[in-house]
């Protein structure tokens, strides 16, 4: 294996070809009416205020670790990763009646400030509002397909890339199918997990990094440790993710800690602390958590809970399991030193992170 390159200038080029496909598709949208400039507008504003390109980089490295040539031909494949996560998040703001992103307003959070003087009441004002990031989401589908497709690379090439691009918005749409279900339905003990693996695994690790290993020519033994070692970094992430979601600063994060114990997300540390209540503490936690009106205080007895049961000490074990199986895949990779520890360095960005 070769050693791996710096990234710097790669995720430079990165931020160069999200920015330059924006500000083409901006052009292309005030040919047609403000109203749509302004929303291609917002989305550029929004991208651009925060995430941490975690999958175009993943993609790049793969490629780069498995003995790619020539990762700037496989540039628009990790920018379509982005594009593809950005168009998720959209649609997932929607789904969990979230106005923030990045620590500032998401794209139905700004088109409610657009939208309230001409409308008539805060119903029909969300409504509009949620339409508008709809087709915001649904456009940023379309970019991460589109990207692929005016690529430079083969005809064979650009199939392997759109069919990763397909299996990850496959599985994520079951996974986010259960999510939403979760909230309402019969729980079944599992299936927060089950969740995790589907909604988040797919499509933010295990196919950005196989796309780019596998346009790379990665072997079938080699592939299959990738898988193991992106699964398992997966789910530690989506597992720290959901701590995140209930403990962590919301001026880091970004996002809201009251949220998830207000829409009643059935997350892994949620299972393990409903099977750890006693009766007086189930009434307490069925009180207020799934309650969209919980007050201040009723969050906070659901996040002592938490603890107290056990459950938030629980995941952060789990998450230490799946951080072992992750190495042990790394050891299976047929990687040099340098390559090797590039993955060391990925796990601890993903795990041990405070937003």
């Amino acid at each position: 294996m070769k050693h791996i390159r710096h990234r710097a200038d790669d995720m430079v080029a990165v931020e160069h070809a999200i920015d330059s496909f924006f500000e083409r598709s901006i052009v292309h949208a005030a040919d047609i009416d403000s109203s749509y400039e302004r929303l291609w507008r917002t989305l550029h504003e929004l991208i651009r205020s925060g995430g941490k390109r975690l999958r175009p980089r993943m993609t790049l490295l793969a490629y780069d670790a498995f003995g790619g040539k020539d990762s700037m031909s496989i540039l628009p494949v990790a920018v379509a990763q982005e594009l593809l996560h950005f168009s998720l998040l959209i649609h997932d703001d929607i789904i969990d009646r979230d106005y923030l992103r990045y620590g500032t307003s998401n794209i139905a959070g700004s088109y409610k400030a657009v939208y309230r003087e001409h409308t008539a009441s805060d119903d029909d004002m969300t409504h509009y509002a949620h339409s508008a990031a709809m087709l915001g989401g649904d456009l940023m589908l379309s970019a991460a397909h589109r990207m692929v497709a005016s690529s430079q690379l083969s005809d064979s090439d650009k199939i392997i890339a759109q069919d990763f691009l397909a299996h990850s918005i496959f599985e994520v749409a079951g996974g986010e199918l259960l999510d939403t279900e979760l909230s309402f339905m019969p729980y079944r003990e599992g299936d927060a997990l089950k969740v995790a693996r589907y909604k988040t695994v797919g499509y933010s690790f295990v196919n950005p990094l196989l796309a780019g290993a596998t346009l790379a020519g990665i072997n079938e033994n080699q592939a299959r440790a990738l898988r193991d070692y992106a699964i398992a970094l997966g789910v530690a992430f989506q597992l720290v993710d959901d701590l995140l979601g209930v403990f962590g600063d919301e001026s880091s994060t970004g996002k809201s800690t009251s949220s998830d114990i207000r829409e009643g997300k059935m997350t892994y540390i949620v299972e393990r602390a409903i099977k750890e209540m006693d009766t007086d503490q189930r009434k307490v936690f069925d009180t207020w958590f799934g309650n969209h009106t919980a007050s201040d205080d009723g969050v906070a007895a659901v996040q002592s809970l938490l603890e107290v049961t056990g459950a938030k000490q629980a995941t952060v074990d789990l998450v230490a399991e799946y951080v072992s199986a992750a190495h042990e895949a790394i050891d299976r990779m047929e990687l040099d030193a340098v390559a090797a520890h590039e993955f060391v360095k990925l796990v601890k960005k993903v795990t041990e992170r405070t937003k």
